[in-house]
């Protein structure tokens, strides 16, 4: 099977936005690497200038593969703190709001994980600050109680279905806000700058 080549303006962009250097350590001759591993999907969005190195430690190594939402994540902030080890555990508590569209979990596993999310951000340097922001963002709140005559179990499954409903619609409203404050607070910690 031949590999679909990826258009010359497509190379182009992506090599320019990275000044032709790898993604990760900015080494010099990048491979572009398919985050999806799709060859044929040629999006920029889904490519990464990987320098030869780079490219086959970390995405052809069966054993250290780097997850693909990891790299998506990577990708549309550039910030190289989300692929070290110390950022994976931030990573798993996040990773949640990637999924909420599947409709998997329901609204109190949602909001348990988010809470979760929030808690671990305080341990980390202004983790006050960002665990303040991220909590208005993701916080689960119950319309306050209203008197109905209704008392029919139909008329709370509706209800329990339309908080359900809004409070995923604010979580993938609120999903990219979030993601950027993390990444944002990765720059205030000091393993965020060591080598």
């Amino acid at each position: 099977m031949t590999r679909e080549s990826i258009p010359k303006k497509t190379r182009d962009t992506l090599l320019n936005e990275y000044s032709h250097r790898c993604a990760i350590c900015g080494g010099n001759d990048p491979h572009i690497h398919h985050i999806d591993e799709d060859h044929s999907n040629n999006l920029v969005e889904n490519l990464l200038p990987l320098c030869p190195n780079c490219h086959l430690r970390d995405q052809h190594n069966p054993t250290r593969k780097i997850d693909v939402s990891k790299l998506k994540l990577f990708r549309r902030y550039k910030d190289p703190t989300i692929l070290k080890p110390q950022f994976h555990p931030i990573y798993l508590r996040q990773i949640f709001l990637d999924s909420v569209e599947s409709g998997e979990a329901d609204v109190k596993e949602l909001g348990y994980k988010a809470n979760e999310l929030v808690e671990f951000i305080k341990a980390f340097e202004m983790g006050k600050f960002y665990a303040k922001q991220i909590d208005e963002l993701l916080e689960l709140r119950y319309p306050s109680t209203v008197s109905f005559s209704d008392d029919s179990e139909s008329f709370y499954e509706s209800q329990s279905r339309n908080i359900n409903r809004a409070y995923r619609e604010k979580l993938i409203a609120n999903r990219e806000a979030v993601q950027r404050l993390i990444i944002e607070q990765l720059r205030y910690q000091k393993w965020a700058h060591e080598s």
